[in-house]
């Protein structure tokens, strides 16, 4: 026998329905302020400089050519240099001189120079120290410095570049026609050169 008239059973199932949607609706209410809370706990570290913390590496892309002739060859001291720049700065261009230059280690060429990159994202301006190995075939170079101004100011900076002699990208200006030099600095926040 069926104690439970349909009014009841419709009363009952409706009374569940609505305490199983308060409670969904309670959950989800909980879960949007946990969310908030935690978003608003993280707010300040997503505020700063994305990655700028000590032990991340950042890597800015270049390929640059000399715009200006030497004025005393060999020596390129006083030459300026254009060109394109990427990675983590955005895309975006290069200019650079040669501050002055080192001739008398045999197969090397030896330079300092002030590199400036314009990103869409970031600029910035790093002194760097040249060690170009002119006995190899592409020659290669080796780059250490410091950011001196801009994104990353004192952080350090490594890299290195490859002398292409038939730059795949037009280099207009370039004095040496299609000689260019392409490369890749790494920068590291929290690290000076001294260090």
């Amino acid at each position: 026998m069926n104690h439970c008239k349909p009014d009841n059973v419709r009363i009952a199932t409706s009374r569940v329905a609505s305490i199983t949607g308060r409670r969904w609706f309670l959950m989800l209410v909980l879960a949007g302020a946990l969310t908030t809370l935690a978003l608003a706990w993280q707010a300040p570290s997503a505020r700063a400089e994305p990655g700028a913390e000590h032990g991340h590496t950042f890597v800015v892309t270049f390929t640059k050519w000399v715009t200006s002739p030497p004025a005393h060859p060999p020596s390129f001291a006083g030459v300026s240099m254009a060109g394109v720049a990427g990675g983590d700065v955005g895309q975006g261009r290069f200019a650079g001189v040669v501050l002055n230059d080192d001739l008398t280690v045999p197969g090397f060429w030896l330079g300092h120079a002030r590199y400036e990159f314009f990103g869409l994202r970031h600029s910035l301006v790093a002194d760097v120290h040249v060690r170009e190995n002119d006995s190899t075939n592409p020659a290669t170079a080796q780059i250490t410095g410091v950011v001196t101004d801009g994104w990353l100011k004192g952080a350090k900076v490594t890299g290195e570049y490859t002398v292409m002699p038939n730059c795949p990208i037009a280099t207009p200006g370039n004095v040496f026609g299609s000689l260019c030099f392409q490369g890749t600095l790494q920068i590291e926040p929290g690290r000076s050169s001294d260090q």
